[in-house]
């Protein structure tokens, strides 16, 4: 017995290094690294829900190409005080198109800025009404709420740049059209508690400030004072989101929803996106690709609600990438 009971101990023995040989090794993480961890920035597991956010604010500039407004010195401080991305894909030339798209998922095969062409389709203002979801669309220089004429008399708005006025649902109804507001009446409310501000916020500068008829430095010095405002309030800060891109830039580059396969044809350029989000890591910059229905997935997604249009498509990434970017 005392001999059984030692060879099975001394098997015993030489088993155990045995088995340690064949068992994956467990390795921690070393605090010290060779080199820069670059974290991919299109995952979004350690980054807040779009359903976490309080506000959504999207603002809409004119006419410069990714490249451009990164060599306008006060856009480029604005994106690399925050994050952003240059492969974000306008939908389409002229202006109207893309406004179209970032408000409903189509460009309803429009291909100019015609002005009574309205469409009776679904929009984003008709659809956050109907979920109960506070929102206003502010136009630097509209003469006066549900402004529904082509321009203003001092020129510098116009209805191009206004797409909520295009949808016939809107345009009829009293109720949804007085969401849209002269720019004047959203910067008290911004000053004010969070609550005061609606959850969602379109702003669309003149046709100066947004760079469409004056140089992109002017429109930089508006954007610049302008993301200060939205990044001082309560709502901003208190889970708030702010987007800022192009309408179009000065290419034909495109970005198919369905496939994600980028062309030379066919689009309205690559444009310049800055997303700002309390938190996240300034300067961190996203491979992409975006496009304008982006956009309009984050909005739906953040506020849950049903996806318009192209929103829908596989290759659409919403912005929820940003809200946590370190670059």
């Amino acid at each position: 017995m005392a001999v059984r009971r030692w060879a099975a101990a001394a098997i015993a023995l030489l088993l155990v290094p045995l088995l340690a040989a064949c068992s994956p090794a467990v390795r921690t993480p070393s605090s010290a690294t060779s080199g820069p961890v670059h974290r991919a920035p299109t995952t979004t597991t350690q980054a807040p829900a779009l359903s976490s956010l309080s506000h959504v604010f999207v603002v809409v500039m004119e006419n410069l190409g990714a490249s451009q407004a990164l060599g306008t010195a006060q856009i480029a401080a604005v994106a690399r005080r925050y994050a952003y991305t240059t492969a974000w894909y306008a939908a389409s030339h002229p202006s109207l198109p893309n406004y179209l798209a970032l408000a409903s998922g189509s460009t309803w095969g429009v291909t100019s800025d015609c002005t009574s062409c309205i469409q009776s389709g679904a929009d984003l203002g008709a659809q956050l009404s109907q979920a109960g979801v506070s929102w206003g669309a502010y136009f630097e220089n509209m003469p006066s709420p549900c402004y529904l004429g082509p321009e203003s008399p001092d020129g510098l708005y116009a209805q191009k740049h206004d797409p909520f006025a295009y949808f016939a649902d809107i345009r009829s109804d009293p109720a949804l059209c007085a969401h849209l507001q002269p720019f004047t009446a959203l910067p008290p409310l911004l000053s004010g508690p969070a609550t005061a501000v609606p959850r969602f916020v379109w702003v669309t500068p003149n046709l100066c400030d947004s760079g469409h008829d004056c140089s992109p430095s002017a429109a930089g010095a508006w954007l610049e004072r302008f993301v200060s405002e939205v990044t001082a309030s309560s709502a901003w800060q208190h889970g708030g989101l702010l987007v800022v891109t192009w309408d179009e830039g000065g290419s034909d580059a495109a970005m198919d929803p369905q496939t994600g396969t980028i062309g030379s044809s066919g689009g309205g350029g690559t444009v310049l996106g800055i997303v700002a989000a309390p938190g996240a890591q300034a300067g961190g910059v996203l491979p992409g690709p975006y496009d304008h229905y982006s956009v309009l997935k984050t909005v739906e997604e953040a506020f849950g609600l049903p996806l318009l249009g192209a929103a829908a498509a596989p290759a659409v990434a919403p912005l929820s990438a940003f809200l946590g970017s370190g670059g």
